[in-house]
């Protein structure tokens, strides 16, 4: 079973973010607060911050909602590529630990 691609965008350091259906359907099961994938491709494009992770080769989003939460985006990136594949997204009452990359103008 191939997967598909649900979207492709470009982030604001201009690297590719893909996302495909089996880590939709992941999404959906593991993280039910999730509702909407769009949130996730907003938040990709036009994140509040970019953490490096420094527990593996991953990249995360982050942008704060009005609940005062922090809804994460985590990837896997291809740094020969120059991409990153999302990998889960979730709500957490805290940033993630990780090495700051970018963060949005105010």
């Amino acid at each position: 079973m191939s997967r598909r691609v649900i979207f492709k965008v470009t982030d604001p350091q201009g690297r590719g973010v893909i996302f495909h259906d089996d880590t939709w359907r992941h999404i959906k099961s593991e993280h039910p607060e999730i509702t909407n994938y769009k949130r996730i491709k907003t938040t990709a494009m036009n994140p509040y911050i970019i953490l490096r992770s420094p527990l593996r080769s991953s990249i995360i989003y982050v942008d704060c909602t009005q609940l005062h939460l922090y809804f994460n985006v985590f990837t896997r990136i291809d740094e020969t590529l120059n991409e990153c594949t999302v990998s889960s997204a979730y709500l957490t009452p805290y940033l993630p630990s990780g090495d700051r990359i970018w963060l949005r103008k105010q």
